[in-house]
């Protein structure tokens, strides 16, 4: 098959030949033959083709001396002359155009190669401007969310509603999920898993995962799992799984890490609360009620007793010679000896009953739907059991005596200030009359 250059050649040869035979067969005829030459350089034109054409314009010249020389003894010479330097001025004419054109093209194309590469920029601009509102949609969506979480996780003392509320939040964002928060280290394969590696599990398609079994049963396709930690120690997991295949991904990742990060801060806050509460409400030393606890219960269970019409007990109680014990043994005896008696107290009272440390080494029982004897006759037991009671401290054997003051609602007292002033009465009235007594 013919290129087309070699195409442009040979329809250039045949033009050539057909005129120059028409040229030799028809002498005298020249003039009116030798114009077709002009057809050969407009093709030549037309096909895009200039080394062709300054080919042709040699050989047309060489035909125009030939038929001169064939006869030059007519006008012919001049008019094939003019004829001749007409092919010239077409070739040249036509040269001239096609440059002009081709400059012409030459500007369009870098006219258009311009625009392309502006429109190529403005392309990877609205890429990038796009790329970045989507991102910033996201950042923004995830600053909200956050934000909502964190006022709805850190409106909680709970912890087990704070569990819920992740629980609710992570469903209202991943719709379709499945969400659930375990406490401990529960038997389950990707928690077994995270534990040994120490990082999060995600599971993109569980059926072409290599790092869990096939002999295991999964009742999903893709999964999540993240751990808790409450004080740097651990507290559990959040698990999400989603029957659907690569339901999760490394940005899913990130954002239930934010979310576990909350409630893991809110957990460590309820965790300080509960303590600061604890060390408020109880003793560091005895573990028993402080005495603003104290008070505080005092105070409603006397409420209580008067609206049900019923009785209510108190009882004080204080060491005796508890600073001679001190100047003898130590503070530590005595720190051991203050923990030791609250020992004996909690053993002989009810569930429903308050054991405060009131003072230094005194003490307050409050003994809720107990009648004065009852009480008198429980505060006797006590002061037994704490006189027979050894205490041992690196190895000494050590005993001590307490003081006993019982006061009761309604018969003593009404208030809460007058049931403590008549019990603190009594408890002096012991140590008046020897100690190691109980005044009711």
């Amino acid at each position: 098959m013919l290129s087309a250059r070699n195409l442009t050649l040979v329809a250039s040869i045949l033009v050539f030949a057909a005129v120059s035979i028409l040229l030799f067969l028809l002498p005298g005829w020249e003039p009116a033959v030798y114009p077709f030459f002009g057809l050969i350089f407009i093709w030549n034109d037309f096909r895009r083709e200039e080394e062709v054409h300054i080919i042709f314009l040699f050989l047309v010249t060489v035909a125009a001396a030939l038929c001169v020389a064939r006869n030059p003894e007519s006008s012919l010479p001049l008019a094939l002359g003019l004829e001749a330097l007409a092919q010239w001025l077409l070739s040249f004419g036509l040269g001239f155009h096609r440059g002009r054109m081709n400059s012409e093209r030459h500007q369009i194309l870098q006219a258009v190669e311009a625009l392309d590469g502006r429109i190529r920029d403005s392309e990877r601009d609205l890429s990038f401007y796009g790329s970045y509102q989507e991102s910033a949609v996201h950042q923004i969506r995830m600053r909200r969310d956050l934000t909502q979480a964190a006022k709805s996780l850190g409106s909680t003392l709970d912890s087990r509603e704070l569990e819920l509320r992740l629980q609710r939040v992570l469903e209202g964002r991943y719709k379709g999920s499945r969400i659930q928060i375990l406490p401990g280290t529960p038997p389950d394969p990707l928690v077994s898993y995270a534990v040994r590696s120490q990082a999060p599990v995600l599971v993109r398609d569980i059926e072409r995962d290599e790092r869990f079994g096939k002999e295991e049963k999964f009742h999903f396709r893709s999964a999540l799992l993240l751990p808790l930690s409450v004080m740097k120690k651990p507290y559990g997991f959040v698990r999400m799984e989603s029957d659907a295949v690569r339901a999760f991904d490394t940005d899913d990742l990130r954002t239930v890490d934010l979310f576990a990060t909350v409630a893991s801060l809110t957990l460590e806050n309820i965790q300080l609360y509960e303590e600061v509460k604890s060390l408020a409400l109880h003793d560091g030393l005895t573990g028993l009620y402080t005495q603003r606890a104290f008070r505080m219960r005092l105070k409603d269970e006397l409420l209580r007793a008067g609206r049900s019409q019923t009785p209510l007990s108190m009882i004080m109680v204080d060491i005796d010679f508890f600073k001679n014990y001190n100047d003898t043994y130590g503070h530590q005896a005595g720190d051991e000896l203050l923990r030791g008696l609250s020992r004996i107290f909690l053993n002989h009272v009810r569930p429903v009953d308050c054991v405060s440390r009131y003072g230094g080494e005194e003490f307050a029982l409050i003994l809720p739907n107990l009648v004065h004897s009852q009480a008198v006759e429980l505060a006797g037991r006590i002061r037994q059991a704490a006189a027979d009671e050894v205490f041992l401290f690196q190895g000494r054997r050590t005993r001590v005596t307490a003081s006993f003051g019982v006061a009761s609602f309604p018969q003593d007292a009404t208030s809460q200030s007058q049931i403590i002033r008549v019990a603190d009465e009594r408890l002096y009235l012991s140590k008046q009359r020897g100690r190691n007594q109980v005044t009711g």
